[in-house]
């Protein structure tokens, strides 16, 4: 017994005791044992609750903090693949270009054997320059000269007026400096086909010099004539038919098929065998 009376747990169960002690006296003097319990869970729920409620904070911080940095990492993930999958897009865009633009290539190939062809990328055009003509990045290299005829699938363009190595500037058909010979395609009516600047600004170009008595008419299509240029190039439809001041002939204002400004692409024609027709 004296050994228990010694032990350490002895001396806790003491610390207890008046622990507890003094929690009644002081219970009994603010308001009697009935506050013991309430003092009791002041004194220990209290402080518990408090450190309770600040590990739930901390931890609801830390969730937090690692849910948004997830969140943030598949932002820049998803943003990543999109960026890729546009680059993806530009890329397949492009090759269907080009593909169009070789199918297109080889009909034309098919269409006029006689023809020799060197395609070129527009690489620089003037927004001010109102005959919108052009440079493509192709040139004597390739086998490009002054005079040479550009077209694309829709029709004629323009006539290159200057050659570097590994460029050619072309003069657009709006150009009022570009003059070729012409005519309808259903009535073989010829003429002078030019430019200036009123019908430029309008997208269109002119026929000139034809007779008086002509019997073209409106949505006639117009083509090359043939000698400097290859023959039968579509140049565009007939949009109405005037007069010329001299009264002696008449002239045709032209929609041309192919719209200079906004080309991206277009055909040289290096070399070509002339098939022109007199006529009689």
């Amino acid at each position: 017994m004296k050994t228990f009376f010694k032990s350490v747990g002895f001396k806790i169960l003491c610390v207890i005791a008046a622990f507890l002690l003094g929690i009644m006296i002081y219970g009994g003097a603010s308001g009697g044992l009935t506050s013991v319990p309430a003092a009791i869970s002041g004194a220990i729920i209290t402080p518990l609750q408090s450190a309770f409620s600040a590990v739930g904070n901390w931890f609801g911080d830390v969730f937090s903090f690692g849910q948004n940095g997830r969140l943030q990492a598949q932002i820049k993930e998803l943003e990543a693949e999109i960026a890729k999958l546009r680059e993806q897009q530009v890329e397949l865009d492009e090759l269907r270009r080009k593909n169009e633009l070789y199918s297109q290539f080889l009909e034309l190939k098919e269409q006029h054997p006689e023809y020799q062809f060197v395609d070129a990328d527009v690489i620089a055009t003037d927004p001010s320059d109102p005959y919108n003509n052009f440079t493509v990045g192709q040139g004597s290299i390739a086998g490009i000269k002054v005079g040479n005829t550009v077209i694309t699938p829709q029709g004629l363009a323009g006539v290159v007026y200057e050659v570097g190595p590994n460029y050619a500037k072309v003069r657009s058909l709006l150009d009022p400096g570009l003059q070729i010979s012409a005519y309808d395609s259903r009535t073989r009516e010829d003429g002078l086909l030019t430019g200036n600047l009123e019908l430029a600004l309008d997208g269109k170009l002119k026929l000139s010099q034809m007779d008086r008595d002509i019997t073209a008419s409106a949505g006639d299509i117009i083509v090359t004539y043939g000698g400097s240029y290859p023959e039968g190039l579509l140049i565009g439809t007939i949009a109405e038919i005037g007069a010329e001041t001299d009264g002696l002939s008449k002239y045709a204002v032209i929609n041309p098929f192919v719209n200079v400004g906004t080309i991206s692409e277009v055909f040289v024609i290096v070399n070509y065998e002339d098939t022109t027709v007199p006529q009689e």
